[in-house]
């Protein structure tokens, strides 16, 4: 999966200092606006470091090899940390600007910015998660290759002498179909108990049907093959390699694609907002002034 690219600190480029005086015609609003922003550049200076923290550590993150190694995992605790403690941060200054009164002229200028505060924290959000998800996805699913080729090397044996070594060869691939299920099948519980980010929502579905399929199918061609006669397995061996080839689907290629976007649309929507908001400080400013 190609790895998101880091959030950008747009509070720190929207919310600054309202310039330039007001009055004419809205002369009685000009003291209660100018008192309004001067209260949210205060949040926006508290803003800074949680921010700063979660774009370091997206930019750790993203450069970060996803092989699981002592350093890597070392990196991978304090980024959750740092970013566990910048959401509650973040998350903590959102409700104060929501909390915060604020004058009619300032109505679309506070929704703007609760929006994007919003959307911070919810990228934010997204960054622990994969943080916590990656790593943890990986491991879980190291016993999968093991198993698979284990697997792979008692089906390949084909030669055997007699009835009674047809048979034991038979039941010996059964037991290794077996073994393979129930692999996939503590794999399968293990995967289920992680969260995913959206991000790598489509991967960790596709992995879940992929598990699921194959043990279904290891375990239908296990009791074809325990009773010594198993007839034609091609239907069983064909769904057995489907499900195998679920995550390198073009289905599932096209998911991942997707998510992927769905992630980089969100930081421009907030470059976006960063973009609206600077617009609306100038429109207080001309309308006031």
């Amino acid at each position: 999966m190609s790895r998101p690219r880091p959030i950008a600190c747009a509070c720190a480029v929207a919310l600054v200092t309202l310039v330039a005086g007001c009055g004419s015609s809205h002369h009685s609003q000009r003291p209660a606006v100018a008192a309004y922003i001067r209260k949210v550049d205060k949040i926006e200076l508290a803003l800074r470091a949680p921010l700063a923290t979660v774009t370091r550590a997206g930019s750790q993150l993203a450069a970060a090899p996803r092989k699981a190694t002592l350093l890597g995992n070392l990196a991978q605790a304090s980024n959750r940390q740092q970013l566990a403690q910048a959401l509650v941060r973040i998350r903590d200054l959102q409700a104060r600007l929501r909390a915060l009164p604020y004058p009619p002229p300032a109505r679309h200028l506070r929704r703007l910015l609760l929006q994007l505060t919003a959307g911070e924290a919810d990228l934010t959000h997204q960054l622990r998660l994969i943080s916590t998800f990656l790593p943890r996805f990986g491991v879980v699913l190291r016993p999968l290759g093991p198993a698979a080729l284990s697997l792979e090397r008692v089906l390949s044996q084909r030669s055997a002498y007699g009835t009674a070594a047809v048979l034991a060869l038979y039941q010996a691939k059964a037991r290794a179909l077996r073994s393979f299920q129930a692999t996939t099948q503590r794999i399968v519980t293990a995967v289920s108990r992680l969260q995913p980010p959206r991000v790598s929502a489509p991967e960790y579905h596709a992995e879940l049907a992929s598990l699921r399929g194959m043990g279904a199918a290891a375990g239908r061609l296990a009791t074809a093959l325990m009773g010594g006669h198993p007839g034609n397995v091609s239907a069983l061996l064909a769904a057995f390699d489907r499900a195998a080839a679920i995550t390198h689907s073009p289905a599932a290629a096209r998911a991942e694609i997707r998510a992927i976007k769905a992630y980089d649309a969100s930081t421009r929507r907030l470059a976006g907002l960063s973009q609206a908001i600077t617009a609306e400080r100038a429109h207080l400013s001309s309308t006031l002034a």
